[in-house]
């Protein structure tokens, strides 16, 4: 009976045993290894095997998270702790092209996503960047043992890939590093050639045998080259491509602490500046020195084998080859070890004149319109016929107060100020403070008045720095020096028995609404075009579309036809008039 009992209370035993260890399941290997799962690269590997596979951004936001933690639990990093990091790495690098891929493909569609995967990725350089800088100090401090030396090369080649990561992510929205930034890199890389780690190739274990192993003095070199890259004319799409062929051809440069030439660059690694001219005065113990020779031979390769390619290649390719041809061309004078001087089409002369300034089309048009419409009821000129193609007027600039300033100039004008600070026949410099500009982007269709010059400005962005935070600085290509704000509708078929006449309009034949801007020739000051244009909604633009424009006299119906120019949203387009009727007022 006993036995039996006995038996029997084992047999329960065992069955409360089951709940037991489902509800203390946290303290088995597995559970432990997800809580802490930085312990090591297994405990790693297992923990990124339970994100989501198919949400990116909310598998960076737990990655992120579990770096956080670590730092703000202040762990020692151990070596099991920094192998797990590594792996986490480069399980991330696909994801991480994904991110750059997506943010680019939305830049100009979808801005405000674009600015969330933007977001995700540079939290996520940074949270590797604090990571790594935490792992490199305490391997820095027991560099005696055998072990952790052999560590160290790899943990500073990944500590300046990310600030590489960030100093891309600023370049593809025109912003520049603050000086301590730049403190932050040269510190880096000088405790790196300290320690005789500067120009060890290495690469992440995980990431495979076929991956490509850098030293620190590679990534280094990239960091400072692909600020060249913020020249203000490229687009995210060109910023990335060309990065790609930069970081290729920077891997056969290297920093010397003797010029072997007058020409290229120097970067003091006590500075607060990334890389400079040479201009033959340089001089320095802290001083290293870059040609970049080798360089600019590869971009004149890739230069003329895309034009060798125009003759050739038909189709789509041969559009993807002139945008690569044209990014070149743009970075070529930033990265030639000669600096080539400008040539300017027209003059620039330097001035400091306030200026009112309008984004956007909707915004232009609102402004423009309300002028346009007090214009119209003093004047009985057709509004779309007023300029002919020749002989017209130039904007007048006013006279000259001997008392005058920027800042008594600054006084009179009510809304939030720009100041112009060079202009010529075909383009202005403009500059804003206090925040007023961040919004502005690359193509933005602007309009401009000057403080000194009747009227309004036409232009596109065509170069964008983004100085600080506060401080922005744009130059606009004038493409008009007149314009009037117009209403176009969709051009219907009329209705004889729904139709009725309003200010001598059919309203039968009137669709959707919408604005737009005329542009009476010659447009363009440095290229003109001697035919009527229209700017419009790219989502209404079509070719052959007929809409129908009216004026305070007349009703025009008018055919868009081909593309002067085209943004996500607003297109340039030339117009041919195909019928023309008095309005009845």
């Amino acid at each position: 009976m006993t036995t039996v009992s006995g038996a029997r209370h084992g047999h329960t035993h065992r069955r409360q045993a089951a709940p037991m260890k489902a509800m203390f399941g946290f303290l088995t290997p597995q559970a432990k290894e997800l809580s802490d799962p930085l312990q090591s690269a297994k405990a790693a590997a297992a923990w990124l095997r339970q994100l989501p596979t198919l949400d990116v951004i909310g598998r960076q936001q737990q990655v992120i998270s579990v770096l956080d933690t670590m730092r703000k639990t202040q762990r020692v990093p151990d070596l099991n702790r920094i192998a797990a990091i590594q792996f986490v790495d480069a399980a991330l690098g696909a994801d991480r092209r994904q991110l750059i891929k997506q943010y680019i493909e939305n830049s100009e569609s979808a801005p405000k996503l674009a600015d969330r995967i933007w977001q995700a990725l540079w939290e996520m350089s940074k949270a590797f960047m604090l990571a790594y800088q935490s792992a490199l100090d305490a391997a820095i401090q027991q560099s005696d043992n055998a072990r952790w030396k052999a560590a160290l090369p790899l943990l500073f080649v990944r500590l300046v890939h990310f600030h590489g990561t960030d100093a891309k992510l600023r370049v593809f929205k025109y912003e520049r590093w603050i000086p301590g930034r730049w403190i932050e890199l040269h510190s880096t890389y000088l405790r790196a050639c300290e320690m005789q780690c500067d120009r060890q190739p290495m690469a992440l274990p995980a990431a495979g045998a076929a991956a490509q192993p850098w030293s620190v003095e590679q990534e280094y070199l990239y960091v400072l080259l692909v600020h060249q890259l913020n020249t203000g004319n490229l687009s995210p799409t060109e910023i990335d491509w060309a990065s790609s062929q930069l970081r290729a051809w920077s891997r056969r440069l290297a920093l010397e602490q003797i010029p072997k030439s007058m020409e290229g660059f120097f970067v003091d690694l006590a500075g607060r500046e990334g890389i400079v001219r040479r201009t033959g005065n340089d001089r320095g113990s802290m001083l290293r020195y870059l040609d970049t020779t080798s360089l600019a031979e590869g971009m004149d390769r890739a230069i003329n084998a895309l034009r060798d390619a125009e003759m050739t290649d038909q189709g789509p390719i041969a559009a993807i080859n002139q945008q690569r041809l044209g990014v070149l061309r743009k970075i070529q004078p930033a990265l030639a070890p000669t600096y080539h001087t400008e040539l300017r089409r027209d003059p620039r002369t330097a001035v400091a004149v306030s200026a009112r300034v309008r984004i956007g089309l909707s915004r232009i048009c609102v402004d423009v319109g309300a002028k346009a419409e007090e214009a119209a009821t003093e004047s009985s000129t057709e509004q779309i016929e007023v300029y002919p193609v020749a002989g017209a007027p130039r904007p007048k600039r006013k006279a000259q107060v001997e008392d005058d300033s920027l800042a008594a100039s600054l006084s009179s004008w009510s809304d939030p100020m720009w100041e112009v600070k060079d202009r010529s026949v075909a383009g202005l410099r403009i500059a804003a403070t206090g925040g007023i500009g961040q919004s502005l982007t690359l193509g933005a269709l602007v309009a401009v008045r000057q403080s000194d010059v009747e009227g309004w400005l036409l232009g596109v962005v065509r170069r964008l720095n983004k100085v600080s935070n506060e401080e922005v600085e744009a130059g606009v290509n004038i493409i008009a020096e007149r314009m009037v704000a117009v209403t176009l509708s969709a051009k219907r078929r009329p209705n004889e028995d729904m139709g009725y006449v309003v200010n001598g309009l059919d309203m039968s034949t009137m669709g959707e609404r919408f604005e737009g801007l005329y542009l009476p020739p010659p447009s363009r000051p440095d290229k003109p075009l001697a035919m009527k244009t229209v700017i419009v909604p790219t989502s209404e633009y079509a070719e052959g579309r007929n809409v129908i424009l009216t004026t305070a006299h007349s009703v025009y119906t008018v055919s868009l036809r081909h593309l002067v120019e085209q943004r996500p949203d607003w297109s340039w387009a030339t117009i041919q008039i195909v019928e023309k009727k008095s309005r009845d007022n």
